[in-house]
């Protein structure tokens, strides 16, 4: 979406290459990545990046507003409830498509939300990766608002471990070790410190 990144990009593109960032990212946990990893980075600019973040807020003064918790209670079933769960997520992920407005802007456009960190530790090394994979700039980075990745890890762990020891916290899943998601359970162990637990 910045010409002249896109243009460097595409230009310096190889299939050998891409090759070699997919073997890199497989390094730190071996035949675990069963999802698509898409050939290039979005490269966008400030002014999009504030759409984004908008959208995302905007969003979030929604589900943050006093009654939304009594608007939305009954969504779950209650065979699905969890016991003592909280009212938010300390967690939330949208995937949003880029389109096109009336005027010819791009804009984000939700398609859907999550309330699971899906793959915020796999990122981080990701991102480590195609830094490397790829020689991106140093002014381009993945991490909002201030953050860079010391700061997000360190956050992650802070949210996940929630004052506690790493040894007290488990990750739970069904059936963690066949999830397509996986890596990002084995980098969640490596960079928070806790343990992968099957619910069976």
């Amino acid at each position: 979406m910045i010409q002249e990144i896109r243009e460097w990009f595409n230009t310096a593109f190889t299939k050998e290459k891409y090759d070699t960032y997919l073997a890199n990212l497989n390094t730190k946990h071996a035949d675990t990545i069963e999802f698509r990893i898409a050939e290039t980075p979005i490269f966008i600019d400030k002014v999009f990046a504030k759409k984004l973040l908008g959208a995302c807020e905007s969003i979030v003064d929604v589900i943050v507003q006093p009654n939304f918790y009594a608007l939305t209670k009954n969504a779950v079933p209650p065979q699905f409830k969890v016991p003592n769960g909280t009212k938010f997520s300390n967690f939330i992920a949208f995937d949003f498509g880029i389109c096109e407005n009336n005027d010819g802007e791009l804009e984000p456009q939700l398609i859907e939300m999550q309330g699971f960190p899906s793959l915020f530790a796999f990122q981080i090394w990701q991102e480590e990766v195609a830094r490397k994979s790829w020689d991106i700039p140093a002014n381009f980075s993945p991490y909002l608002n201030g953050f860079d990745k010391t700061s997000y890890q360190q956050l992650l762990k802070e949210i996940i471990l929630a004052n506690h020891a790493a040894e007290n916290v488990i990750l739970l899943e069904l059936f963690p070790h066949k999830q397509k998601t996986r890596v990002d359970f084995y980098c969640t162990e490596d960079y928070v410190g806790i343990k992968t637990v099957c619910l069976t």
